[in-house]
């Protein structure tokens, strides 16, 4: 890794950008210049979540002149499997020969796919891995964003590249340290034999009915934590179905739910179909955040740890009554 630059405070990238779809994907997609200019390519806009079938491309780009369809993948964490899993399927998709990944920092087997796909691959195809910084300059108030290099065609600066099995960075540690003792304690209780990262650091799956519906729990936002119904069948269109013979029943589980917990005031339910995406969800929220203090944090796994098993009471014996019945 590079030595601290003389002058410059290295921040975290949510300083700017709190959520890497709602936030940072927008922000990109207007600054593809600054993109571009990092790594020699004049890159022009053309569509934000592009579909590539039940799934969605961050931003689909082209090289100006050319006209060479460009794919850019984009995070706000660490590289991680599933994102170079989602560039290549969305680069492919969309015929993009051109394949850029951004994120804040990229580890060593990460760079290292890169490198040997540009090595690999034919001439024409090119992989990017783009570390993006947040910085604040000596003298100057304001963070700035700021794009560096890590993997290009003929290239790969190990310099900018976290080594094998880096420390966690502060945010993933914070997530770590708040979900460890509450998977604990599920596992313990018999609740779960462990837990699973689905979407990012701050959420953790810690049971599944069946590989269709699981419960998940989550710290997201700037004050949200979510105890959620997850679900997500093979068949987009069963899915939907198995939500809304759900909602359909919505009083009476909004009863079920109440007569279990002791919860002053009323659950908060979030109802979400989600018609675009192949998963639909089932939340009860609270204000919670991973910046909370030490108490406050404990009283929200309290809270969590208290209403997995009583949303698991309610709607295991429905979600098996709908699946039994449907095909």
């Amino acid at each position: 890794m590079t030595e601290p630059e003389e002058g410059i405070e290295q921040l975290d990238v949510h300083t700017l950008w709190w959520h890497e779809a709602l936030d940072f994907t927008p922000w990109l997609a207007e600054n593809l210049d600054l993109l571009g200019k990092e790594i020699g390519i004049d890159l022009e806009f053309v569509q934000r979540e592009k579909p590539v079938g039940p799934y969605y491309l961050d931003i689909l780009a082209k090289e100006t002149g050319t006209g060479v369809k460009v794919a850019i993948e984009n995070q706000l964490e660490w590289t991680d499997t599933h994102h170079l899993g989602q560039l290549l399927t969305y680069a492919t998709g969309c015929n993009a020969p051109i394949a850029i990944w951004v994120a804040p920092d990229f580890t060593h087997e990460y760079a290292k796919a890169l490198h040997r796909l540009n090595e690999w691959t034919n001439e024409g195809v090119s992989f990017y891995g783009v570390k993006v910084e947040v910085i604040k300059r000596a003298g100057h108030s304001c963070p700035e964003p700021r794009f560096r290099k890590v993997v290009y065609p003929g290239c790969w600066d190990k310099d900018l590249t976290l080594p094998p099995d880096p420390p966690m960075s502060p945010p993933v540690q914070k997530h770590h340290d708040f979900y460890k003792p509450l998977i604990d304690e599920l596992v313990q209780t018999g609740f779960a034999d462990k837990a699973v990262q689905r979407f990012n650091y701050q959420d953790r799956f810690p049971s599944r009915l069946n590989p269709s519906v699981g419960y998940r729990v989550s710290l997201e936002g700037e004050n949200d934590a979510w105890v959620t119904l997850h679900i997500q069948t093979e068949v987009k269109e069963l899915t939907k179905q198995v939500f809304d013979e759900l909602h359909a029943d919505r009083e009476e589980i909004d009863k079920d739910v109440k007569a279990r917990i002791d919860a002053d005031p009323d659950p908060e339910w979030h109802w979400y179909r989600r018609n675009r995406d192949w998963f639909s969800s089932i939340n009860i929220r609270r204000d919670g955040s991973i910046d909370d203090l030490p108490e406050k944090l404990d009283e929200t796994r309290a809270w969590m740890l208290d209403l997995l098993p009583k949303l698991r009471e309610v709607f295991d014996p429905r979600v098996e009554a709908i699946l039994s019945r449907l095909p």
